[in-house]
């Protein structure tokens, strides 16, 4: 008997639409550096920036520091996070965005300027490195870049010609030129190097450009070593500097880089919380090695059954690939290749010769990675509100409670090295925190590090009191531990005769296994299933709290040992006669 077919999900929408559509606006965005775009109700581009935080530069247009008359926001209905590794990264790709979308209100970089390379020429017989534009691929040219500048372009080259010694002349001298007598270049136009050697250094320089600046570095500062022995410090002080500008070639780009012909580059993020009831595509159209666009796609999905990445990958490529007549040569994503996709492949790219590759590498790796971050920022940039009722009503189907979970409270422990044990109590409501209610408790009972007691202790002492004061009980008490923890909090429950009105479980961190009282074995749901999200959202809030106030204590008592030392120390040296030092006091 085969398992029913899945129900497809609903229509990927980009991001803009929904956030317009939902009313989200203008949300905070991450504090990382990145480029954002403000989108005007019908999904056009009305402005591209970039910034070293995201969120602070948005904040900046809200509040009118950046545009004083609000035209920007007055066009716009929502504004989209492409989140980079850098700064540099930022500025590339601000910049390709705006030649790409030629948004209104930005006056730059709207002209055809493009970027510097630097082009080794392999193919000539004695290669050399020069700058160029708009670069093309051809035989017997390797291109690296692209810089922000013609001034570093120009920086690296020299660089690479005063380390290496490579040649400089467009055109080959019949005799040493001055550059040989000065010592920047080897003349292998004169034979006064060997032209295997030659060669060497220039593999040595396109190692450098590649990133590989370890395998050179160690050579170039036994060369600096050498020099200075030999008294040859202008030497000497030129690899000196060389070294210094190796530590700057590291960082490799990965918005424009060489290619032809069209790739895509897409990546899926799943919510971390359980409000947010979408998964997240990030897509990257590149053209001729530059990122041409960026489209963050969502969908969203049931609360009680949230696909897994296979299935809305399927679906994803079906639904926007399906009725394309042009396509991409190329489509890289991000993450391992699921099961049973082979199929879906086949009949959308199969025919037409689609190459469809999986956890890229090389420049498309960093690609990837981008793709991830501009899906993580789509699904996260959600502003917090409560649950939605299907959540805490695929919680209770979950779990088998009587009720729907409106209140819960989690419970954790904290200690280090049998010392200063703290338990935690936190209680959120509709799936959000309700830190008002947060509760610290000092363990007074139990010795050593015992856990299981410790547990007992705190859900005892908690809802002990909450009977005495009438106060009401939460729907579900979840535990942050295992089948021990769980067992010590029935202990306590079923002593106060709680056992039937408050539901306990217990939640695992490294499986993310949920222990219920009459299973044996532990359920093992979808982790970014909706419920789950919310159960580990108070765990982990429990495990932040209890961690909090485990610090505060010892660094109370650590404050108090060391004021204890002190005033010893002046008692035993006003005891020998000797007078303490006037300005000395006590710590409080």
């Amino acid at each position: 008997m085969t398992d029913a077919p899945r129900p497809e999900l609903p229509a990927f929408v980009p991001a803009s639409e929904l956030a317009a559509a939902e009313r989200e606006g203008f949300r905070s965005g991450p504090d990382v550096p990145g480029v954002y775009l403000f989108r005007s109700a019908r999904g056009d581009v009305v402005y591209v920036g970039k910034a070293r935080s995201l969120r602070r530069r948005v904040l900046d247009h809200l509040r009118a520091r950046i545009e004083k008359d609000g035209t920007i926001l007055a066009q716009s209905a929502s504004v989209e996070f492409v989140p980079t590794a850098s700064e540099r990264e930022a500025l590339l790709l601000e910049a390709s965005l705006v030649k790409q979308y030629q948004p209104p209100y930005n006056v730059l970089l709207k002209d055809d300027k493009s970027y510097p390379y630097l082009a080794v020429t392999i193919g000539e017989e004695v290669p050399r490195v020069l700058l160029v534009r708009r670069p093309r691929r051809r035989a017997g040219l390797l291109l690296f870049g692209p810089y922000t500048s013609a001034r570093e372009a120009r920086g690296v080259e020299k660089l690479l010609g005063d380390l290496f010694q490579l040649r400089r002349c467009v055109r080959l001298p019949k005799e040493a030129c001055l550059y040989y007598h000065l010592k920047l270049c080897s003349a292998p136009c004169v034979g006064a190097i060997d032209r295997g050697e030659y060669r060497r250094q220039i593999d040595r320089a396109v190692d450098v450009l590649r990133g590989r600046t370890a395998l050179v570095r160690s050579e170039v500062e036994e060369e600096m070593r050498r020099a200075a022995a030999r008294e040859e410090f202008e030497r000497a002080a030129l690899l000196r500097d060389a070294l210094e500008g190796l530590g700057a070639l590291r960082e490799r780009q990965a918005v424009i880089g060489r290619g032809t012909g069209r790739v895509d580059v897409l990546a899926l993020a799943y919510p971390s919380d359980p409000s947010t009831l979408r998964v997240a595509v990030g897509l990257l159209h590149v053209e001729d090695g530059e990122v041409r666009r960026t489209e963050p796609h969502l969908v969203v999905v049931p609360a009680d059954d949230v696909p897994e990445p296979g299935e809305v990958l399927r679906q994803f490529l079906t639904q926007y690939y399906g009725a394309q007549f042009e396509l991409p040569e190329r489509i890289y994503v991000a993450g391992a290749r699921p099961a049973g996709l082979d199929a879906t492949l086949d009949e959308l790219f199969g025919y037409r010769g689609i190459e469809v590759q999986f956890r890229p590498t090389g420049r498309y790796a960093a690609l990837s990675r981008l793709a991830e971050r501009l899906a993580r920022a789509s699904v996260d940039q959600v502003v917090a509100r409560p649950a939605p009722r299907e959540v805490l009503t695929a919680l209770q189907s979950l779990l088998t409670l009587p009720t729907i979970p409106n209140r819960i409270e989690g419970i954790d422990i904290s200690i280090f090295q049998g010392s200063e044990a703290v338990g935690s109590l936190v209680v959120f409501e509709r799936g959000l925190p309700k830190r008002s209610e947060y509760r610290r408790y000092r363990i007074r009972s139990v010795e050593g590090t015992n856990d299981f007691a410790m547990v007992a202790e705190v859900v005892r002492r908690r809802y002990l009191r909450r009977l005495a004061e009438a106060e009401i009980l939460p729907d579900l008490l979840l535990i942050d531990g295992g089948a021990g923890q769980l067992s010590a909090a029935l202990a306590s429950l079923s002593a106060l005769n709680l056992t039937d009105r408050i539901p306990a479980i217990g939640l695992a961190k490294r499986e993310e296994e949920v222990y219920l009282p009459d299973r044996a074995e532990p359920l093992r749901p979808n982790p970014n299933a909706a419920p789950m999200l919310l159960l580990r959202a108070v765990r982990d809030e429990a495990h932040r709290f209890a961690v909090t106030y485990h610090r505060t204590r010892r660094r109370m008592r650590l404050r108090e040992e060391f004021g204890r030392s002190r005033r010893d120390a002046e008692s035993a040296a006003g005891a020998g006669g000797i007078a303490p030092n006037a300005g000395s006091g006590s710590t409080s």
